[in-house]
């Protein structure tokens, strides 16, 4: 197995770790979360916050892919193949 085979069995795990965590894990500890001891919080400030938080995990996981799927070589035009002068 080459190198880059390895990295990518490990992003590709990364993936389906980040997953687990982030669309099962989270959402679990939230429901099984206690409710507040004092009165309830303002309705916009909780939606707020699980708005934010909510996409955040999914942004996070879309560049994750797109990072995923993106080509581990570039063109052969790239600077770096450029003959020194």
């Amino acid at each position: 197995m080459t190198n880059g085979q390895r990295r990518r069995r490990w992003a590709r795990s990364e993936l389906v770790f980040a997953g687990v965590i982030g669309f099962v894990l989270a959402p679990l500890l939230f429901v099984a979360a206690p409710g507040p001891m004092g009165p309830p919080p303002p309705q916009w400030a909780t939606l707020a916050t699980l708005s934010v938080g909510a996409g955040g995990i999914l942004a996070g996981f879309i560049w994750m892919v797109r990072i995923y799927r993106a080509d581990p070589e570039p063109d052969p035009g790239a600077w770096r193949y450029r003959e020194r002068a």
